[in-house]
């Protein structure tokens, strides 16, 4: 059993420094990576909070600097819990998008098969009927227990498409064997998503979109974090 954190221990989260009310990203992480070093379920849970309180203030200038800091990820392996860190950005069908992201998420997380080299997305079972309006022509999607399995992709260490060019975990939903839509409205076979490991366990991804004039546009930020730390902090 763990038990929640006290005040104290959760203060290297808090907001107190910076212009915006928000502490600087780099202490922060420092911070974090020295509570996981002996408390690491306890790291992860109060850096999933700071990531949703940085999306919730769009603190995109802070979220890059995390990413650039991130490391080369050996994982994840097997299911992640995910969160959709903030909102969509940079591309006209957000504002289409976001609204209907607060009324359900819809996606959950990913599950990787890491000696394979290959994943899919997992998502709540109101995306058969969503998706089904903005790409009706795809096939990819099947129920899993509670929730829907598609969007596959095959992914691999990589250097990052986009400023810094760090070494990343790079996703690509390209391969036609998926048949991923590439709609204006649901691009997933030109998105490309990179994964940095912030803490054991904890990763920061972002999604990058190529535009059909080839440039690389950043639309979203997202983390993944392992459904253990869940479990036992319910318990």
């Amino acid at each position: 059993m763990l038990v929640s954190p006290s005040p104290a221990a959760a203060q290297p989260v808090s907001p107190d420094a910076d212009s915006a009310g928000m502490p600087a990203s780099d202490s922060v992480l420092d911070e974090l990576r020295e509570i996981a070093g002996h408390t690491p379920g306890l790291a992860r849970r109060l850096a999933w909070d700071y990531l949703r309180e940085l999306g919730g203030r769009a603190r995109h200038d802070q979220l890059a600097e995390l990413f650039a800091r991130g490391e080369a990820p050996d994982g994840p392996y097997g299911a992640m819990e995910g969160l959709i860190v903030g909102r969509l950005f940079g591309i006209p069908e957000a504002q289409l998008a976001n609204p209907l992201m607060k009324i359900d998420p819809t996606w959950r997380g990913k599950t990787f098969d890491i000696e394979a080299g290959t994943g899919f997305n997992r998502l709540s079972p109101l995306a058969r009927y969503t998706l089904r309006a903005v790409a009706p022509l795809y096939r990819g999607m099947h129920r899993a227990g509670d929730e829907v399995v598609g969007f596959e992709f095959t992914h691999r260490i990589d250097t990052a498409a986009a400023a810094p060019f760090n070494r990343v975990r790079a996703l690509d939903y390209s391969p036609a064997r998926y048949r991923n839509p590439s709609l204006r409205t649901f691009p997933i076979k030109r998105t490309r998503d990179e994964l940095v490991e912030l803490l054991p366990g904890l990763y920061l991804g972002r999604a990058l979109l190529t535009m059909p004039d080839g440039e690389v546009r950043l639309i979203a930020y997202f983390a993944l974090r392992e459904f253990s730390d869940e479990h036992r902090a319910r318990s």
